[in-house]
């Protein structure tokens, strides 16, 4: 008689509530490029993943401690600016008690590789120890807070092994960060290290990503565009960059005027007006 083997399970939980959101403002900025001051209404979702087998209480984890340590880290930087005080591009600048705050509590100064400078109000400020200010950092920030309010000791005792935090800035647009939760109970520290969001931050230059180019893209976010090489060896009309630079502007501007006045002027010379080509405008430009 073949003996029956039993089937492989695993359990998970997964919690979003309305309550698991903060309004912020943020800007990114990198090397070469910064975005405008905007906001978002973030939305947060935990997913923690189980054993073979529930608790003896039926549970994989009440869902009423994910929901409590939760929506307290959400509250804490709710309708605050994200300073990213890791920043590898501006100087941050934290002045306790300053005259250029009548409110009391001191400013923050944010001067950025552009010459942009933003002063806010230090209590007005979640000073965040990511880099970027990105939805992934954030993941990367909030799984380590979820985490050190949950206990991880606690959640392996339950079995849970592994956990993973999504942070949406609009519908459609979120990013995930999942990791292994460390088995034995962790210090604080520790867990600042292993949520530490400069780790997971590649080092050496940023790849440029082209940007959208059909009719009514939303360019907003993209990097600046950076000129195209020019080949030495081709001739003068081929050297102008390709990617709409202030040279090559500057001259199709010259080159329409010229044009303009030609045909205000009435001055098209030998130029049949009934059949007028591209070499006759030529024509008119040299």
């Amino acid at each position: 008689m073949s003996s029956t083997v039993a089937p492989e399970t695993s359990f998970e939980v997964n919690v979003t509530k309305d309550t698991f959101k903060f309004n912020a403002a943020h800007f990114v900025a990198y090397k070469g490029f910064r975005e405008r001051l905007h906001g978002h209404n973030y939305k947060v979702s935990v997913r923690l993943l189980g054993s073979r087998k529930i608790g003896p209480d039926g549970y994989v984890i009440d869902f009423g401690c994910v929901k409590a340590v939760t929506k307290k880290v959400c509250k804490e930087i709710n309708e605050h600016f994200l300073c990213p005080m890791r920043s590898d591009v501006m100087t941050i600048q934290v002045k306790d008690d300053d005259e250029a705050d009548p409110h009391g509590g001191g400013t923050i100064t944010l001067t950025c590789e552009d010459g942009s400078v933003f002063v806010f109000p230090k209590n007005d400020c979640a000073m965040l120890p990511i880099v970027h200010a990105t939805t992934e950092e954030l993941a990367i920030y909030l799984w380590g807070r979820i985490l050190s309010g949950l206990n991880s000791d606690y959640l392996c005792k339950r079995g849970i092994h592994t956990m993973e935090v999504t942070v949406a800035e609009s519908i459609g647009q979120e990013a995930v960060f999942r990791m292994r939760i460390p088995e034995s109970s962790i210090q604080e520290e520790d867990l600042k290290s292993l949520s530490d969001v400069g780790s997971y931050i590649k080092n050496g230059d940023i790849v440029p990503m082209p940007c959208p180019s059909a009719p009514g893209a939303d360019d907003s976010s993209c990097p600046p565009k950076t000129k195209q090489k020019v080949d030495p060896t081709a001739d003068s009309n081929s050297k102008e960059c390709a990617e709409g630079c202030g040279d090559c502007q500057e001259k199709l501007s010259e080159k329409l005027q010229k044009l303009a006045e030609a045909i205000n002027a009435g001055s098209f010379g030998n130029i049949n007006r009934k059949n007028v080509d591209a070499k006759d405008l030529e024509k008119l430009l040299t």
